[in-house]
């Protein structure tokens, strides 16, 4: 063999076999996403590479990503490499996205995750000393440290209030938490703490009729449930492809009403942020802003993140959104019953309202009925090592495991986890 041939062979090879599973890649693994069968959730699952020996119950911390959508990565970073073909942005995810979500392609730019989204809304938007912003006492880090962070600095004040059990329980402790100073509501669509779907469009309809902003932190609902900005009405929105849309790893997006566009202050600006500048004129010039979200979007950008994420709504609209609801809601509606106990052996955070129940469900065994010290968070570690992963929410003092399952997962996985819990919390001595 020609030595060339050889060490391009070879390495190909190489790096073949770096990214394939080692218990088995599907001959159907590389074929174009059309081919694939959705005809039953058994098949769908064959088009998620992971290994058979663990039980993923965290979809809300990211999702599997299955292999139509790995493909158009790679087959992005193979584009770009042996074409020598520098990525631009053209506006086509916005265009598929704000299709889904019933809003104009101007109105979405495209981020890292919700946390950076979040970030440009919370320092873009018009706040003095004394300010207030409210929250709720369910925030993620990445909802909050923004806001948090300019009341440190600039003076606004950041007031947590809790959710409430229902509904009208949710919408009534907000209402009464508005003052005079209150300027802006922003509490997320799904907690990730527990999972419970807020009545978000509620809540924006009275920051409406106050006069107040709303924003919506929504890292969960993309691909777990179908909602419409238009419908929720809330004036900014941020959210992520990694999670229930099953994107790539570190992409989200942000919605802003593009009447609130020029309202919105931006600081970090670069290519895409701007049509023209002219460094030779004297003094130099730059233009003002460009009028779309995508503006915050600037500079370089992974091309094959993008790719990653318009396959993840062709796979996602292939399958069917509605299906894929359905689904998710009939998992979650079994992993409850399983784990409703008359002898409140355990006790469920979530509200049992069907409008309030996603894909994912917060927990608490409750002390008196186990003799295991920290329950909640020993029997996620526990899990761990039985390969089946969970998350333990530590924060705010919630205290709580939470289980998010998506369509890929199955009933068997749930009972697993079921007789894992068992054995944990009170048949200790069969774990020892």
């Amino acid at each position: 063999m020609d030595r060339k041939k050889f060490i391009k062979t070879g390495v190909s090879a190489a790096i073949a076999s770096s990214f394939s599973p080692s218990w088995g890649k599907p001959e159907n693994a590389g074929d174009p996403m059309d081919t694939y069968d959705v005809s039953n959730w058994e098949k769908i699952r064959q088009a998620f590479p992971l290994k058979p020996n663990i039980t993923f119950l965290n979809n809300g911390t990211m999702g599997i990503t299955p292999y139509p959508v790995l493909n158009a990565i790679t087959e992005s970073f193979s584009h770009i490499a042996e074409n020598a073909a520098y990525p631009h942005h053209n506006n086509q995810l916005e265009t598929q996205l704000a299709t889904l979500l019933g809003c104009l392609p101007e109105e979405i730019g495209i981020t890292k995750n919700v946390s950076e989204g979040i970030n440009h809304i919370a320092w873009g938007i018009p706040l003095k000393s004394g300010d207030e912003v409210l929250i709720t006492q369910h925030e993620h880090i990445g909802g909050c440290a923004a806001w948090m962070r300019r009341a440190q600095l600039e003076g606004i004040r950041v007031t947590a209030v809790p959710i409430g059990s229902t509904p009208d329980e949710c919408l009534s402790l907000i209402a009464r938490s508005i003052s005079p100073k209150t300027k802006v509501i922003a509490v997320p669509h799904i907690p990730c703490t527990t999972g419970q779907v807020l009545p978000v469009k509620e809540i924006c309809a009275l920051a409406r009729e106050k006069g107040l902003i709303s924003v919506l932190d929504g890292a969960h609902p993309l691909g777990m449930i179908q909602f419409n900005l238009r419908d929720i009405d809330c004036d900014y929105y941020a959210g992520c492809f990694h999670k229930w849309m099953l994107g790539p790893i570190g992409s989200g997006w942000m919605y802003m009403k593009k009447d609130l566009i020029d309202k919105t202050r931006i600081t970090h600006v670069a290519a895409y942020s701007v049509n023209a500048f002219d460094m030779s004129a004297v003094p130099p010039q730059m233009d003002m802003p460009i009028l779309e979200a995508s503006r915050y979007a600037y500079g370089s950008f992974s091309g094959p993140h993008i790719a990653g994420c318009k396959a993840a709504l062709d796979w996602y609209q292939q399958i069917g959104p509605a299906r894929i609801e359905d689904r998710i809601k009939q998992l979650n509606t079994y992993l409850r019953n399983t784990l409703e106990d008359p002898h409140g052996k355990v006790k469920i955070l979530n509200a049992k309202d069907p409008s309030s129940q996603g894909a994912q469900l917060g927990f608490q065994i409750t002390p008196e009925h186990t003799t295991q010290k920290d329950p909640n968070q020993g029997f996620v570690n526990f899990a761990r090592k039985n390969g089946l992963i969970l998350r333990y929410v530590g924060e705010n003092k919630v205290d709580c495991v939470r289980v998010s399952t998506h369509y890929y997962n199955n009933e068997t996985e749930i009972d697993r986890f079921f007789e894992l819990l068992k054995d944990y919390a009170w048949n200790p001595a069969s774990n020892r």
